[in-house]
């Protein structure tokens, strides 16, 4: 482009010279003097006096003058060549000075279009980078948030799985246990009608054989009778006689025994009397001197008072009891196929002293298994503790594993 205006430029710039060359020449044409005798003794066009100078004197001096004349057109002529040359080169140097202007400028905006073209190539790649890698955090953050709610989700769901499962197992031994229970007292149900049909049945059947035997045999039983009756009266008076002198006997026996046992107990009344008054001795004197030790006597006292209330009771015998209570109730108890492994249940019983029982509750423990063992203490039969070991197990705890 800038090639194509610099040779606009030359082809003005010498149109421009060709033109003063011409203007130059025509006035020059004008200043040539004219020898063709029309203007002769007329200078400007006025008109000279006739006087008689030499010729050659006047042919010089108007010669010189004409030469000056000449020569300053020449000069003018010269001047505004010189200027016209000069406003051309002025003229050639601005056009070159703007054509140079203007390719620097068309190259700066190329440039300036060319870094700003790789600026927002960069831009938009450091931009397509940014938001590549946005997007790969955002998958990878999301990735992690759904595998953490899936994690979550299986282990909830796992969790709901195996209390279903208890639950459905628990529910299912509850159900088989009822079933069994009502199977088995429509089973002895069964049985005993069938029991008592084949008993009504027997004895309609022995009572027409019983009344045909006795038609026939009445007869001879009568006889029979009589004899028998005569040898009962002589036994049965025999059997009295020798059933009163053993109910003598035993009735000497029983009151030797009731006296023994009267005066024993007498003797261990009188013993434990003895024994509550010596100890009201002991706490009044261990009261004094309490008064006097400032409490010493009295708190050593309360420690060895509460060992000496299971005076006689040894911790095997009250194992061996809590044993037997919870084998009665292991009896009673149904363990569908393991469901209650590894649980326990503190139960609370209070018992009469022939071992009923007379309240029980749950204290702590597994709440399914606690209510089947309530159910199961309930129906077992506790044995009856030794009188001496009574108070120390009428209310006690028991930790029941199936």
């Amino acid at each position: 482009m800038s090639s194509k205006l610099n040779s606009k430029l030359s082809l003005s710039f010498i149109i421009s010279i060709i033109l003063h060359g011409l203007l130059i020449f025509v006035l020059a044409y004008q200043f040539v003097p004219n020898d063709n005798g029309q203007n002769y003794g007329n200078i400007n066009g006025n008109s000279i006096d006739a006087v008689m100078i030499d010729p050659s004197v006047m042919t010089e001096d108007f010669q010189r003058q004409l030469q000056s004349q000449i020569n300053q057109k020449k000069e003018e002529q010269l001047r505004q060549a010189k200027e016209l040359a000069e406003k051309a080169a002025a003229e050639k140097a601005a056009a070159e000075k703007a054509a140079a202007e203007k390719a620097a400028a068309e190259k700066a905006a190329a440039e300036k279009a060319a870094a700003e073209k790789a600026a927002a190539e960069k831009a938009a790649a450091e931009k397509a980078a940014a938001e590549k890698a946005a997007a790969e955090k955002a998958a990878a953050e999301k990735a992690a948030a759904e595998k953490a709610a899936a994690e979550k989700a299986a282990a909830e769901k796992a969790a709901a799985e195996k209390a279903a499962a208890e639950k459905a197992a628990a529910e299912k031994a509850a159900a088989e246990k009822a079933a069994a229970e009502k199977a088995a007292a429509e089973k002895a149900a069964a049985e005993k009608a069938a029991a008592e049909k084949v008993a009504a049945e027997k004895a309609a059947a022995e009572k027409a054989a019983a009344e045909k035997a006795a038609a026939e045999k009445a007869a001879a039983e009568k006889a029979a009778a009589e004899k028998v009756a005569a040898e009962k009266a002589a036994a049965e008076k025999a059997a009295a006689e020798k059933a009163a002198a053993e109910k003598a006997a035993a009735e000497k026996t029983a009151a030797e025994k009731a006296a023994a046992e009267k005066a024993a107990a007498e003797k261990a009344a009188a013993a434990k009397k003895a024994a509550l008054a010596k100890k009201a001795e002991q706490a009044k004197k261990d009261k004094a001197l309490d008064d006097l030790l400032g409490g010493l006597i009295s708190g050593s006292e309360s420690t060895s008072g509460g060992s000496a209330s299971r005076k006689g009771v040894s911790d095997g015998e009250l194992n061996k009891y809590r044993s037997l209570v919870q084998n009665a109730i292991s009896n009673k108890f149904v363990n569908p196929p393991n469901v209650y492994r590894g649980k326990t249940c503190e139960l609370q019983i209070q018992i009469a002293p022939d071992g009923l029982l007379l309240n029980v509750i749950q204290k702590g423990g597994d709440a399914d298994l606690c209510r089947e063992a309530l159910a199961a203490t309930k129906l077992a039969a506790i044995p009856k503790p030794a009188s001496n070991l009574y108070s120390e197990v009428k209310t006690m705890s028991i930790d029941f594993k199936p």
